[in-house]
């Protein structure tokens, strides 16, 4: 079965989808945007054969298997009902929605109609991701007690990342935060508390965490203030891993003792892991990837849900 894929949207990032698609040999052969200008110059630049001036018209083509949506977050929702009403498979870029009842009934949809819809969470893909959670998961390093965590994207210059509805740093990138814990610590109980500040708008432009996932204590601070240091520091008994920007991470060190090993897998396209596992699910008939599953995604939809509500009281 050839897996056509269709671009929602002509967000940058959709470009960075584009090469990890084609790195694994797969193919992407429409995009569409609101403008047919923008569509025609996108698919040009990206040497896409169909462009289409609205997203439905791209929905309606017989020929596109998939669709990977990139649109603004307050947008993701309406776009996935849209897609699995005209029978696509859907991958879209987090924040999957904006609330854990909109999820929920997207889950509930794409199961009804046969179809496979996934969060695009590339992290929980990455080599290095693997890397760690066999550490945590085998006790090399004895037993993990702290993750310490820093990420930072400085004053977006995207308008709706100031917006209330759906911008700023918790819908932005806490899904970074609690997916990427989730899938390496596999937590039974999850605690949060959290700080934040607000930029002109009024939207929260930083945040503070503060997790304790059963026995693990997390510190993890997400800013778009300004620039700060980008990491993943996980703290065992006998040593400690040290990643660049957890998200995307290409490399790790390994301190042990007065040993320091690093570990690097560089590659040019980090989503090339999530979409290699993706279209694996949709060869294999499935609803729901068995990694970024729907109970993962509803679980942490459900923890930014929770830090939203306490923010607005702040």
């Amino acid at each position: 079965m050839k897996i056509n894929y269709g671009i929602i949207s002509t967000a940058a990032i959709g470009k960075r989808f584009i090469g990890a698609v084609r790195a694994n040999g797969g193919s992407v052969t429409a995009a569409a945007s609101r403008s047919l200008d923008r569509a025609r110059a996108f698919c040009q630049e990206n040497n896409i054969e169909k462009a289409y001036g609205s997203y439905e018209e791209l929905y309606q083509d017989p020929e596109i298997t998939a669709v990977y949506i990139t649109t603004i977050n307050r947008e993701h929702f309406h776009e996935m009902i849209q897609a699995l009403s005209y029978g696509k498979h859907v991958l879209c870029e987090k924040p999957f929605t904006l609330t854990r009842l909109q999820a929920k009934e997207i889950f509930r949809l794409a199961k009804e109609k046969g179809l496979f819809v996934m969060e695009m969470q590339k992290s929980l893909f990455l080599p290095v991701t693997d890397l760690i959670k066999t550490y945590i998961d085998s006790g090399m390093l004895g037993k993990l007690h702290q993750v310490n965590m820093s990420a930072s994207f400085q004053s977006p210059k995207a308008s709706w990342m100031h917006e209330k509805d759906q911008g700023g740093v918790v819908y932005g990138s806490a899904s970074y935060t609690f997916e990427y814990l989730d899938y390496l610590l596999e937590p039974a109980d999850v605690i949060v508390q959290a700080l934040g500040t607000r930029g002109k708008t009024g939207v929260q432009d930083s945040v503070s965490l503060n997790i304790k996932m059963d026995d693990v204590l997390i510190s993890s601070r997400i800013s778009m203030r300004g620039p700060t240091e980008s990491f993943a520091v996980f703290y065992f008994e006998k040593g400690f891993i040290k990643t660049n920007e957890y998200w995307k991470a290409d490399r790790c060190e390994i301190h042990s003792g007065k040993c320091v090993e690093l570990i690097e897998r560089t590659v040019d396209f980090e989503m090339k892991y999530e979409a290699a596992h993706a279209e694996a699910c949709i060869r294999q008939g499935l609803s729901e990837s068995p990694v970024m599953t729907a109970e993962r995604t509803l679980r942490c939809c459900g923890l930014v849900d929770q830090i939203v509500e306490s923010l607005n009281w702040q």
